[in-house]
């Protein structure tokens, strides 16, 4: 386990930077400041708290008995809520300075009750999954006429020539194709505009 912030219910438009240390066993020291300026010189200090080492302890920061000259103050996103902060380690963890606020290491709070580790995880995959898909486009020609299918329907493609087992794909676009055969017969066929999503692999 690394010392870290895993949680924070203070106001989502502020940034403020976070400094977390070890200062003797069992015992997590942390300091906050308005800028990082400030932060890696230790001066103009925010606000202050000390805890247990444990996993998700609940922390309320006391602010620094010097207002900042520059800067803002602290404040709870959720009033309801006890906590100002929930940090995780164990004694001998290094120390660790990270920022939190609006687009920085921790996500933006939308609401402090839903920000969860279960939360955090899924949107992270759905921000992984954003950047790791392409899609593809391509016409095909089905072997014959398909009455149930209809555009935006997922089907899954099969192609020993082109190696597809079961290949999703999106219809984006449908047409019906009809010719007369030797014998006189009509034949339909599906031309369908089709998009696959395929994995991005680094």
């Amino acid at each position: 386990m690394a010392l870290d912030v895993t949680d924070w219910n203070l106001s989502p438009n502020q940034r403020f930077f976070v400094h977390l240390q070890a200062t003797i066993a069992g015992v997590f020291s942390i300091d906050i400041y308005n800028t990082k300026a400030d932060l890696d010189a230790a001066i103009n200090r925010v606000a202050f708290a000390t805890g247990a080492f444990g996993t998700d302890v609940a922390v309320e920061v006391t602010e620094d008995g010097t207002p900042p000259s520059s800067g803002k103050a602290i404040s709870k996103f959720n009033s309801d809520l006890s906590y100002d902060l929930k940090v995780s380690g164990s004694p001998g963890d290094p120390e660790v300075k990270l920022q939190i606020g609006p687009f920085t290491e921790l996500p933006p709070i939308e609401d402090a009750l839903l920000v969860t580790e279960q939360m955090i995880a899924a949107r992270a995959a759905l921000e992984l999954n954003r950047g790791t898909h392409s899609s593809f486009h391509r016409e095909l020609r089905l072997d014959r006429h398909y009455e149930a299918l209809n555009e935006n329907d997922i089907i899954s493609l099969s192609s020993t020539k082109r190696g597809l087992v079961s290949e999703p794909n999106r219809v984006d676009e449908l047409a019906i194709e009809a010719t007369v055969n030797e014998d006189g017969q009509l034949d339909m066929f599906d031309i369908i505009e089709v998009t696959v999503f395929e994995d991005v692999v680094r």
